[in-house]
């Protein structure tokens, strides 16, 4: 008994298809994740920001170090350093957010985890407004879109 030919396994044309129909599935899937990743990166940059504020707290309550955090909105950037220079924290962000307004761009953390100045700082990441606003006493912040 001879196989036919024709049944010997896909044609060309088959597997051309079915790449064309699987290529055109992920581009419009991919399609869809670009405000899912807008949506991460706000999120992701805000967390950030708050882990490393909540490190220098740590760092100067464990210590008993006195740290400064400064924000430098020219430079899309802000540092953490202690009395004695030693830099804790020194980072940047995208160019999509921008510090907009704030009542201080610098304060202390002192030994017992409180802050020197208490404020709000407004940030504007993809047209989105976020508030860090940090309340006297205690050394605590929140975060407010």
């Amino acid at each position: 008994m001879k196989a036919s030919l024709g049944n010997r396994g896909y044609t060309l044309i088959e597997v051309l298809i079915v790449l064309l129909v699987l290529t055109v599935f992920l581009s419009l899937s991919l399609a869809s994740f670009k405000p899912l990743k807008d949506t991460m990166d706000k999120k992701m940059i805000i967390s950030q920001l708050e882990a490393d504020l909540y490190y220098a707290q740590t760092y100067t309550i464990s210590r008993q170090e006195i740290v400064t955090v400064q924000f430098y909105p020219a430079y899309n950037r802000y540092m953490m350093k202690t009395a004695n220079g030693n830099v804790i924290v020194n980072r940047s962000w995208d160019t999509s957010v921008k510090l907009i307004k704030g009542s201080f761009l610098s304060f202390t953390i002192l030994r017992d985890g409180n802050i020197s100045r208490f404020g709000t700082l407004t940030f504007e990441i993809n047209g989105h407004t976020f508030e860090l606003i940090f309340n006297i006493g205690r050394g605590r912040f929140r975060v407010q879109e």
